[in-house]
């Protein structure tokens, strides 16, 4: 808190005797306890502040593959179209071996839980909270550390890369597996409040289908792993 905000306070209080008996050096010793447990007060109930976690509600889904009562080459044939037409990136097919390799680059919220997140401030503005999924692509709020009053802005990327496997269980019947990797960015701005000095961190965490990973220096070991969505999206094309 700034001494310039608690001195407006006391002037606009006191008719500027507590504030200016802030400069006054000669002030009887009574007059000046007043003063100083004035300000301590303050900066006990004026500045105030938390950050919680709240980890994924569940654990990664294990379920990556389906069985579709078809021939493989049907299968495989009738997939390939369908994947095209949406806003994956086809990256390698290679039928022989029946793998497909696709990608996905963006906002990772749909295809990724990191818990959420809840800021709470208080200062001489007022009372501020501030909740956000951990996932979410770009984020800002305030933050209360030590005292000291921070903004941060924090953006995720998510870059999946996914191996479709197509085997061949028999005449008509035909098994897809999706196996991703995930590799997700994290860059966080931190700025003191009433200075210019900001420190940014990258970060990269990388984990694959049915696991998780943390990110380094976050809030209490915030853990990120896979939705299912992103392998679902695709499986459910074949049916």
């Amino acid at each position: 808190m700034e001494m310039v905000q608690i001195e407006a306070i006391l002037n606009s209080e006191t008719g500027n005797s507590a504030g200016n008996a802030m400069l006054n050096h000669n002030l009887p010793v009574d007059k000046m306890k007043i003063t100083v447990g004035i300000i301590f007060i303050l900066v006990l109930t004026g500045c105030a502040g938390h950050l919680n976690y709240t980890p994924p509600a569940s654990p990664p889904p294990e379920i990556n593959s389906i069985v579709i009562n078809k021939p493989r080459d049907v299968v495989w044939d009738d997939m390939i179209p369908k994947i095209a037409e949406k806003f994956y990136v086809i990256n390698n097919i290679d039928k022989s071996s029946g793998l497909i390799n696709i990608s996905y680059s963006g906002n990772p919220e749909a295809y990724i839980d990191c818990g959420s997140g809840e800021s709470y401030v208080k200062n001489l503005k007022g009372e501020r909270t501030y909740r956000f999924p951990l996932a979410s692509a770009s984020q800002r709020y305030e933050r209360m550390d030590k005292g000291r009053l921070f903004y941060v802005h924090r953006t995720i990327s998510l870059n999946g890369r996914m191996n479709l496997i197509f085997k061949k269980l028999g005449e008509n019947k035909t098994k897809i597996t999706a196996s991703t990797k995930y590799v997700l960015t994290r860059v966080k701005t931190t700025t003191l409040i009433g200075s210019n000095r900001s420190q940014t961190k990258n970060d990269t965490i990388s984990f694959n289908s049915n696991s998780s990973a943390t990110f380094p220096n976050s809030v209490a070991n915030a853990r990120c792993q896979p939705t299912g969505k992103f392998e679902e999206d695709i499986l459910s094309l074949a049916k």
